[in-house]
């Protein structure tokens, strides 16, 4: 278990911690890298779903305008992202699978779960981000740490890495 300023270099197993003014913004910039650069699959583990869905829209659309080869490709691009906003539920235009880089988004490389309390065994990959500290302890918690440290036990178990993006009032709960 360890705290770090960036999320660039951990991918190993177990509980990490990662400095964040602005957890879902950072939330969102991971799965874009990871899971729409890379295809790596991800688990994100927060009730601000469609909030980083959004803002990985909003990076996708503008990487997809940004590299549209003509200005009727551009159009339409913005065409279809648009539509991306009429819907309140995890929804993708097929359409858009040509300009990500395993061809297929999120239906298998991104996994949301919006349950209140964090519980790895509900994580089907390998990476799992979670965007609010207190969803890995219950309400009536009183050993925090021993909760986290369970976690991190877990996470090194079942070869997942956990990482966990607080924010500066989080660390007063260490």
């Amino acid at each position: 278990m360890e705290i770090v300023d960036s999320f660039d270099k951990i991918i190993r197993p177990g509980l990490w911690f990662v400095k964040s003014r602005q957890p879902i913004m950072d939330v969102s910039r991971f799965v874009y890298e990871f899971a729409v650069e890379l295809g790596v699959s991800v688990t994100v583990h927060s009730s601000a779903n469609k909030a980083i869905q959004n803002e990985v829209v909003e990076l996708i659309k503008k990487s997809c305008i940004e590299n549209a080869s003509d200005e009727l490709e551009r159009e339409w691009l913005e065409q279809e992202l648009m539509e991306y906003n009429t819907h309140d539920h995890f929804w993708y235009p097929p359409e858009l699978n040509q300009y990500t880089s395993k061809g297929f988004f999120w239906s298998n490389e991104v996994q949301c779960v919006d349950d209140k309390w964090f519980m790895l065994p509900s994580c089907s990959h390998d990476i799992v981000l979670v965007d609010d500290l207190s969803a890995l302890w219950w309400e009536n918690e009183t050993d925090k740490h021993k909760m986290l440290f369970d976690v991190e036990k877990e996470a090194k178990d079942r070869n997942k890495t956990v990482i966990v993006f607080v924010s500066p009032n989080d660390f007063m709960d260490f």
